[in-house]
């Protein structure tokens, strides 16, 4: 809700903004500004459901520069609580009271240009919604992070945060990024600018090439002025910093990525913290060139190697440019190129079981199950695209699992590509799934997965790995053999599951065949 309001503050072309959160917003939520208020005519129709001054018409939602547009916040928030709205647009302002969706007062008031607005008993009149919130210090700790975040991406602005009574941060509105960081979490040990401009693309923020942290509360990445959680830019930003610095922790980086508004769509997620981008591996590819040669301390030129829309950047000591895609290949040796038994040829299956395949190398047994295994497994660590959300969201049962242990599990699902929240007290609710899981049995998962009291992060991806794969006595066409043995030729270690069994053995070398046929 925090979030929904400040960006209408942004939205606005506010200065500086206020913010104040009692009892974890559930009793009081303020928002303060100096924007460009709203025409008192304008104030009861905002409250309406699906009505928005940020769109005309049709062709807008393809080009949307705003962070707000659907028209859904102040409704959704007017009929669970008591709102009160203060604006005025320079002239004469109004004071709007509504509750419950229904409105109680409007008067005329002298107020200075900007807006207030109010948010006190939240869901008074739905207690089984109430019943969900997480706790006091928890909600508070969640808005106020909202607002660390935009307070990083617009350092421009300056915003006060209170909190049950004691001032939180103050940010300056200078527009030095470095001064902001200070403010909100400490003196980066070697501050560097990511100030690079390549039209269509342009990318400002700040990088700590000094150091790494344990945890990712310093990554704060924004498309647009939105910012984001996008598992694919997390991932290019971490693996181009473990290059450099290390893989022992996590960088501290603000940035904010520009690309030109028909070049995304904000409209794919509920609470808009996804964005699509229209050819997402070039602009990622100069993403990830352009923090390499920051951290390398290098210049950054620009060659026209692409149309004008998709110019990606040139670095100087005639180091090549590559793609993110590209930077993820490995050298292979000599002794792995003898040890190669790709491609494999899928003859059929045995038992419905195993995969009987052959290669110039020799004929091989595949487990099918470990093989799907091994492939999916390896997937959450690759490059990915959207989740791909559930027609309707999924409810997993968990009993007995205390809150700190759900928070934990939410996490880790949330950072191997699901899209989940806490459901309840004693369950979670999935509303997106990685796009390459077809059939995952996520409940049978997160359930072995607790049950095995190891919840390190990669024994999550195992189990899941494992409850999504193709199962002993699954009949598969040759036609899905062969790309299952595709995969698997792409995986590095291709001959061992996650759990450790064995996914191939050899049945006969070609040598062995021909000298056993006396030729």
């Amino acid at each position: 809700m925090v979030k929904e309001l400040i960006e209408n503050s942004i939205d606005a072309g506010a200065r500086h903004i206020y913010v104040n959160i009692v009892a974890g917003g559930k009793k009081r939520i303020e928002v303060r500004d100096d924007g460009s208020g709203i025409d008192p005519e304008d104030v009861p129709i905002i409250f309406e459901r699906y009505t928005t001054s940020k769109i005309e018409d049709v062709d807008d939602l393809y080009s949307i520069s705003t962070l707000g547009f659907r028209g859904e916040a102040l409704s959704s928030i007017a009929l669970v609580s008591k709102v009160t709205l203060e604006t005025s647009t320079g002239d004469n302002g109004i004071r709007y009271i509504i509750e419950g969706g229904k409105e109680k007062s409007s008067e005329v008031i002298n107020l200075p240009k900007g807006t207030r607005i109010v948010v006190e008993n939240l869901f008074y009149n739905t207690p089984a919604r109430r019943k969900f919130l997480k706790s006091d210090a928890y909600e508070r700790n969640l808005a106020i992070d909202w607002v660390r975040r935009y307070a990083l991406i617009y350092p421009d602005i300056s915003f006060i945060v209170d909190a049950d009574g004691e001032n939180v941060f103050v940010t300056p509105g200078s527009g030095d990024l470095k001064e902001v960081s200070e403010v909100i979490f400490e003196k980066p040990v070697d501050p560097v600018y990511l100030e690079v401009s390549n039209p269509p693309i342009s990318i400002r923020g700040l990088l700590d090439r000094g150091r790494l942290y344990p945890d990712r509360k310093r990554e704060v990445l924004s498309i647009n002025g939105r910012v984001i959680r996008s598992h694919i830019l997390q991932k290019v930003v971490e693996d181009v910093v473990s290059k450099v610095i290390g893989d022992k922790g996590f960088p501290f980086i603000i940035m904010d990525l520009r690309l030109p508004a028909n070049y995304i769509d904000v409209n794919i997620h509920p609470a808009k913290l996804e964005i699509k981008i229209l050819e997402e591996s070039k602009i990622y590819g100069e993403v990830y060139n352009v923090i390499h040669s920051t951290l390398m301390g290098r210049e950054i030129t620009y060659t026209e190697v692409m149309p004008k829309e998709t110019v990606i950047p040139a670095v100087k000591d005639e180091e090549e440019v590559i793609t993110y895609e590209q930077k993820a290949l490995i050298p292979v040796t000599e002794e792995e190129k003898e040890d190669d038994i790709f491609p494999l040829e899928p003859l059929g299956q045995y038992l419905n079981t195993f995969i009987v395949c052959t290669s110039s190398k020799g004929i091989y047994l595949v487990d099918q199950h470990v093989a799907h295994e091994r492939v999916l497994f390896d997937s959450f660590g690759e490059i990915r695209s959207l989740p791909q959300f559930l027609l309707e969201p999924k409810y997993v049962e968990v009993y007995n699992v205390p809150y700190e242990l759900l928070e934990l599990i939410v996490n880790n699902l949330n950072q191997i590509g699901f899209e989940c929240d806490i459901g309840g007290p004693d369950s979670i609710v999935v509303r997106a799934i990685p796009s390459f899981l077809k059939n995952v049995d996520i409940d049978t998962a997160l359930n072995d997965y607790l049950e095995s009291k190891d919840l390190d992060i990669n024994n999550l991806k195992r189990e899941i790995a494992c409850k999504s794969a193709v199962k002993l006595g699954d009949r598969l066409s040759l036609e899905e053999m062969r790309e299952l043995l595709e995969k698997l030729s792409r995986v590095k270690n291709y001959r061992f599951c996650p759990h450790g069994r064995p996914i191939i053995i050899e049945l006969i070398d070609r040598d062995s065949a021909f000298r056993k046929f006396g030729r």
